[in-house]
């Protein structure tokens, strides 16, 4: 018991800072940060390219370095991308530091993340396994609403966003306490070994997984465009009526991770309604909060409802990767698992560059429905799909 508390403690708190304000502040104060430097959509969209481009290089050094010396080293790693990222991003006197510092930010989530699943996999009993793992996830949806409450009230408090990044660096430095002191040695110990790539190769190949991987990458397309526009194509459409143009990442990204707590249902929906339903219910709803954001920016409504089903698609379809790679690959979940998230990453990698390019042309909002288009273009996959 001592072992799997302790586990889910550390990796709530690893995923509540990387993944909160690690993976989500560049876009709720990209309007700021935009002001501050003085570049425009297709900058941004780059910036937020190599942001998670980092992510995906992260992610595949971590797989190996689990491998080669344990668990406990990518998590270290991980808090301190995220002290100096969070740290650049804050002092920077130009847009290079503070692309950097971005990167860095975004590169800690692949770190802290998947050496959970090799934790859990050897450390925690069987039937305890799945609820260890979903209160790490739960760490991600209360980083994402405590940096939302966070920088709103620094708005109240008139703060500059670079009080944010300094505070989100202090905070960081938990990822790499927190670690050292309480994982317990069961978690971190007897886990190396030598990855043969050729295995992992023939397993990953297999074509039933088709249809993983198709959902993983253009979820990874669609989810990257909204993090990294949403924000500014409000702010740049006029705002909300009545609440400040500071405040609208601030409150929408709270909207958005409480929402997101529905996510941790997932297990439970998907034993009622079966896979293929599921799929079909979350990609549905990931093209309508496309299009609800690229049609009525300045909508509440709109807005909300848009945010609150992108929550809802992140934190479950996160759920359903996992489950279902351990399905199909019994015999690797660890390294399924990493395999899918890398490729949900080389999503969000291509994904926000190209839609900054077509900005330029056909401008934010329709770029967003033509990327809004994705997620239901991608439906006819389900016809792969096994309720496994």
């Amino acid at each position: 018991m001592i072992v799997r508390r302790r586990i889910a403690t550390v990796g709530f708190v690893a995923t509540a800072i990387t993944f909160g304000p690690g993976r989500m502040a560049y876009g709720m104060f990209l309007p700021q940060l935009r002001e501050a430097f003085g570049f425009g959509t297709g900058t941004a969209g780059t910036i937020a390219g190599l942001a998670f481009a980092a992510f995906f290089l992260a992610l595949f050094f971590t797989g190996w370095a689990t491998a080669r010396f344990g668990p406990r080293l990518p998590v270290l790693i991980g808090g301190v991308f995220a002290i100096a990222g969070f740290a650049l991003t804050a002092s920077a006197p130009g847009i290079f530091l503070m692309s950097l510092g971005v990167a860095f930010a975004s590169a800690s989530a692949g770190f802290a993340w998947a050496p959970f699943n090799s934790m859990v996999e050897h450390a925690v009993e069987d039937r305890f396994q799945k609820r260890t793992l979903s209160i790490v996830s739960t760490g991600t949806t209360f980083g994402i609403m405590g940096a939302g409450l966070f920088a709103a009230g620094l708005v109240f408090a008139e703060q500059t966003w670079r009080i944010a990044w300094w505070s989100f660096a202090a905070c960081a430095f938990l990822v790499v306490f927190v670690p050292l002191v309480l994982l317990p040695q069961k978690a971190i110990s007897g886990q190396r070994m030598r990855l043969d790539w050729r295995f992992l190769k023939s397993q990953l190949k297999a074509k039933n997984a088709v249809p993983l991987y198709g959902f993983a990458l253009s979820f990874g397309a669609t989810n990257g465009i909204y993090l990294s526009y949403w924000i500014e194509h409000i702010a740049s459409a006029g705002g909300l009526t009545g609440l400040a143009p500071e405040l609208i990442g601030p409150v929408l990204l709270c909207v958005f991770g409480l929402a997101g707590c529905l996510g941790l249902l997932t297990g439970d929906i998907e034993d009622k309604i079966g896979l293929r339903t599921l799929l079909v219910t979350l990609f549905s709803a990931s093209g309508v909060s496309l299009l609800l954001l690229a049609l009525l920016p300045g909508n509440w409504t709109a807005t909300v409802v848009s945010a609150a089903l992108q929550g809802i698609c992140l934190m479950a379809l996160s759920s359903v990767y996992s489950f279902w790679s351990e399905r199909l690959f019994p015999k690797i979940p660890s390294a399924s698992f990493t395999a899918v998230v890398m490729i949900y990453a080389i999503g969000n990698m291509i994904a926000p560059p190209l839609a900054g390019l077509a900005s330029n042309m056909l401008g934010l909002g329709p770029t967003l429905a033509v990327f809004g288009a994705l997620s239901f273009l991608s439906l006819p996959l389900i016809r792969g799909v096994k309720n496994v």
